[in-house]
């Protein structure tokens, strides 16, 4: 709502408009004490606050964590869910694929490719992989991941062996034995892992799907 203020002019006595000075510095400092009520501009807070409507919102300033505008709903940093989501007329779209596949390109075969590292868990939650070497398996060495985070491997390339092994005993196979590992060569086998809380806090890759005539040994 607009501040409505009586004007003085040049013309009049400033002696004989103190009364109207006075009122004017009396609905300002009232409008200003009503938004106080919302900005605190010593703390930089905005609270107590019924409805905002804007184009657009950005949190965070050196680093942005939310940024949303007309066309985009970008959240920046990890999300903690403690209730339900629930989703009317949308859907989940998986869209961090590994955009390199892996595979023998480039590669001194027999060789080895670490799937995430000791420090970082695997990015990705699927992995297109494959080998086209005629006489030498991949093996692709899958490090720790988060538990519950889940991680699928899709044979897109080639007919050679890529051999699946965990990184520290943290693969769990069926008959797997001490050193498990899963292997697919053939276009359209998968393989998903999901990691699992040992028990002890510690998460494990667990099979729990596959397609094709995948080896596991």
């Amino acid at each position: 709502m607009a501040i409505s203020v009586t004007e003085i002019l040049g013309t009049d006595s400033l002696s004989g408009s103190r009364l109207v000075i006075n009122d004017n510095f009396n609905v300002l400092a009232s409008e200003i004490n009503a938004m106080e009520v919302y900005f605190a501009p010593a703390a930089g807070t905005i609270t107590n606050l019924t409805n905002v409507s804007t184009e657009a919102l950005r949190v965070g300033l050196s680093t942005i964590l939310l940024d949303i505008n007309a066309t985009t709903f970008d959240i920046l940093t990890n999300v903690r869910m403690t209730g339900n989501l629930t989703m009317t007329g949308g859907g989940i779209f998986k869209n961090n694929t590994n955009v390199t596949t892996l595979d023998n390109t480039g590669q001194s075969m027999p060789a080895t490719i670490n799937v995430g590292t000791a420090s970082a868990i695997p990015p990705s939650t699927m992995y297109r992989i494959g080998n086209t070497d005629a006489a030498q398996t991949l093996t692709l060495q899958l490090f720790s991941g988060s538990i519950g985070q889940e991680i699928v491997f899709a044979y897109t390339v080639g007919t050679q062996p890529v051999k699946i092994i965990g990184n520290a005993g943290n693969l769990v196979l069926p008959a797997g034995g001490v050193s498990p590992s899963v292997t697919l060569n053939a276009i359209g086998e998968t393989v998903t892992f999901l990691a699992i809380n040992n028990g002890a806090g510690i998460p494990v890759w667990y099979l729990v799907g596959s397609a094709g005539s995948i080896v596991i040994a």
